[in-house]
């Protein structure tokens, strides 16, 4: 075999399909498989395991990628219970498959609240580990309506599962029915596929996509999410001016994700998408580093900012329109990953402080008495709470002459003068001008 040959094979191995799969368990978790079929994901093994034989026969996956937990195919009765013992019933045939495909790193996708995925996918997770397969489990919650026990099961099954992954990502029912509430049933599921999907989707993509200008391999991803705990992962896309700054906040304050911060994350993994190589510029690469920095870096009880940790890597997806940006994160490391518990975190200023020249209005003033700008200290307000802030409308900023300006009285900013007015009547329609009135003062434009 000559050399080009090798170097053949050894790129070819990023893009092989048996080094990631992406793995339904339960009914939930085999709609999003499904649904991933129909996107035609590159790169990804897909998979599914059920105790309901009829919801198998649905699924247009390969046959030898099917797997029924259990012997009689019948479901497992909305009970957890009976979900684990199928799936311990039928570790040999989920390790078989595994191993079969050479799977380096798995995705479990489930619903938690009923009974397969909630019993079986920790079973599955806990044998993927001991394979030493990077498990990354993607799950739901059930909406609150459908009552305290489904939520309580789906509790427990999120607890036993969290013990057994590198990285789980939990997404609400509510919020998903909150974005897509008001659609056709029909749609709406769609979209509750798509936000699974789109999870495995896009952490599976910075991997095995083909046309990547910086690179982010399996290492790379390894770093961010081996025995991680609880991630945040959004995907977001956005086109126009300032399109890195909207993308960033639009995914970080997203529902989907419990509207948590990325604030106190040690590692992010990052990934920029265009249509073409002059898509991108490095401003822009810049600014969607920057943003995430800001919005994840922490203050630290000496008063120091911790900051965090990115990965991040750039590609190109034909398929996005012209001037369209699309960007993947993956946020992990939190110190407390449990965030269905309030966690403090201090805020920290959203951009470096940069030296500009201060605008005309406000040097003239300056310059005029003499006033000093007060230095720029960052005192922190009131901790908050993990969960986010509102969804950002524009960039907020926070640089030096912003502080100038508000330092200067508003009138003279905007060219405004203070002028005595004067009472004027009329005589024969004629207007007349008397004396200044002592009382009325009102303000006059240059």
């Amino acid at each position: 075999m000559d050399n080009y040959s090798i170097l053949n094979d050894l790129v070819s191995m990023k893009s092989q399909p048996s080094r990631i799969m992406a793995m339904g368990v339960g009914g939930a978790g085999g709609n999003a498989i499904e649904h991933m079929w129909q996107m035609q994901i590159e790169g990804v093994n897909l998979a599914a395991c059920n105790t309901d034989q009829d919801d198998l026969d649905k699924l247009h996956i390969a046959v030898e990628n099917r797997i029924l937990l259990g012997s009689d195919g019948l479901g497992a009765g909305n009970t957890a219970e009976n979900g684990a013992k199928a799936a311990t019933a039928s570790l040999d045939k989920v390790r078989d498959l595994l191993t079969a495909r050479g799977t380096k790193m798995l995705f479990l996708a489930a619903g938690m609240g009923a009974g397969t995925g909630t019993g079986a996918t920790p079973v599955i997770a806990e044998l993927a580990h001991e394979m030493g397969i990077l498990t990354v489990a993607i799950v739901t919650t059930p909406p609150k309506n459908e009552g305290p026990h489904r939520t309580v099961q789906a509790n427990a099954g999120i607890e036993k599962l969290r013990k057994h992954v590198d990285a789980i990502i939990v997404l609400s029912n509510d919020a998903i029915n909150e974005l897509y509430g008001h659609m056709p049933a029909a749609t709406g599921f769609g979209r509750a596929n798509d936000v699974v999907a789109y999870a495995a989707k896009g952490i599976a993509e910075i991997v095995t996509h083909k046309s990547n200008l910086v690179n982010v391999d399996f290492a790379d991803v390894c770093t961010v999410m081996r025995n991680s705990g609880s991630a945040i992962m959004g995907v977001g896309t956005e086109t126009g001016e300032d399109r890195a700054d909207r993308v960033i906040d639009k995914i970080l304050t997203s529902p989907l994700f419990g509207n948590v911060s990325i604030s106190g994350s040690r590692n992010v993994l990052v990934n920029i998408s265009v249509s073409s190589t002059d898509g991108l510029t490095l401003n822009e690469a810049h600014r969607v580093r920057d943003r995430v920095q800001h919005h994840a870096q922490v203050e630290e009880e000496n008063g120091t900012i911790r900051f965090t940790n990115i990965i991040w890597g750039m590609s190109i997806k034909p398929n996005l329109a012209e001037n369209e940006m699309e960007v993947v994160i993956v946020a992990t490391g939190f110190d407390n990953d449990d965030f269905s518990k309030p966690a403090v975190v201090k805020n920290v200023p959203d951009g470096p402080i940069r030296k500009t020249p201060l605008p005309p209005k406000v040097a003239e003033y300056k310059k005029a008495t003499g006033a000093k700008p007060q230095e720029s200290v960052y005192t922190p307000p009131t901790p908050k709470y993990r969960p986010a802030p509102a969804p950002l409308t524009r960039p907020s900023r926070n640089f030096a002459e912003i502080e100038e300006c508000k330092r200067v009285p508003a009138y003279l900013t905007h060219g405004i003068t203070l002028s005595t007015a004067t009472k004027t009547h009329q005589i024969a329609g004629i207007a007349q001008e008397n004396e200044p009135a002592e009382s009325e003062n009102t303000l006059k434009l240059f």
